[in-house]
Formats: C-alpha cells, structure tokens, sequence
C-alpha cells in the first residue's frame, strides 16, 4: 500500500484521500455512502489495510456494495487479524459497525445526523468531527484489540480497560493527566467523570464543571 507522502491524516486533508474521494464520487449516489469512504479513509489511518493486495489507498475497494450494506474488509498492518467495517441506514440514522472475528468483538456508533458531515453541494464537512466521533467509539477500540489479538501490543495498554480505569482511582490529578497524555486510548480513559468528581472532592481547589463537559486537561 501507498503511504501518504505529506504525512497528513484524512481529516487534515491528506492527498490520497482527496483523489478517493474525487473517484468514487462517479459510483456513490447518497450521503450515507460518502460517509462510509470518510470512515473507510479513517480506518487506513489506523493502520488497517485493505485485504485486496496491492491496493493503493486512493483506489476503491471492490465489492464495497452488499445487500448487508456498505462493507469494508481488512487485515491489522501485515498481520493475520482481519476487521470489517459496515455500514447501514436505520431510518434516520446510519449505523458503523465494527468486527474482529478472531476476538468475536463488535464496537458500534449511530449518527444521529448524517446531513451534518455532508451539504448541499455533496461535500464532506465537519470531517474533524466525524473523525473524532468514528475513532474515539469504533476505530481506536478495533486497533488496541487487533493489536492485542497480534501481539503487538505492550505494558499498561495490555490491560483491560476496567483494569486501567481502577488504576487511575489511585492516582492523584497530576499523575492521571501525565499517563493520559501519552495515548489516545489512556486519554479517553483519564475522561472519564467517575475519576474526576473523586478528584474534586479530595482536592478542595479544583473546580471543574464536569457536567457541561469541561475537559480537565485544558484547567490545570
């Protein structure tokens, strides 16, 4: 597979993905399928390849159009550990459906609003978005597992996440903002708001408002 020689993301506006688009925009007639190439782009971020050898990243995977909907198959990196992403419409919502067979682990995300991340002009907007949404629920959680299923993965990662989320209840606020800093899976983790009210009440000085969602790590 060709990598992307900018180094950019697809939500950076990275080359390869601007060409994939410009292709398959002469075999996609909806909204919902535009989305699925923004997710398929997502998922090559991550490291995924396409399981059809050879495969440029801004050419289209074939039979990317089944009666099950839109599906995306493809191994972790150059590892046996295959995915399949798949994409549906359920009424107003368009439904992500993420798999690792050898683990028998699905993650799954709905957007509500499906004509937010596309206009009038059918063009993908609010890429950012879509790609914090895809990643944080579905992608980043199919790359720690398949990574786990390879043997790639090392040290804390390893750990469960209920395991990793105890281990911050001992910490104290410096401590889980330095750990979660160093991952995007820690950081969703150190999030979370059961660790933040235990943190407020035992340090009377900090005042974060967790309901409207304050992000700690922007206070201190």
């Amino acid at each position: 597979m060709a990598v992307d020689t900018g180094g950019k993301l697809v939500e950076e506006g990275a080359e390869w993905f601007t060409t994939l688009i410009e292709n398959v925009k002469k075999e996609i007639s909806s909204p919902t399928e535009l989305i699925a190439f923004a997710i398929h782009g997502f998922m090559l971020d991550l490291d995924f390849i396409v399981r059809e050898q050879n495969l440029e990243k801004s050419e289209i995977p074939s039979s990317w159009k089944t009666s099950a909907g839109i599906v995306f198959k493809y191994n972790y990196k150059n590892t046996d550990v295959q995915a399949q992403i798949t994409i549906f419409n359920l009424g107003k919502f368009i439904q992500i459906h993420g798999f690792i067979p050898s683990a028998s682990e699905s993650f799954t995300v709905c957007l509500k609003q499906g004509d937010e991340f596309v206009n009038d002009n059918f063009e993908l907007v609010n890429v950012k978005r879509l790609a914090t949404i895809f990643k944080s629920q579905v992608g980043e959680k199919m790359q720690h597992k398949s990574r786990l299923v390879a043997g790639l993965e090392r040290g804390l990662l390893q750990l469960p996440d209920d395991v990793i989320h105890l281990l911050f209840t001992f910490m104290d606020y410096k401590s889980v903002i330095r750990l979660s800093l160093t991952s995007s899976r820690l950081y969703e983790l150190g999030m979370d708001k059961s660790i933040w009210r235990r943190l407020c009440k035992i340090n009377k000085g900090i005042h974060i408002q967790l309901e409207s969602l304050q992000d700690p790590y922007t206070v201190f």
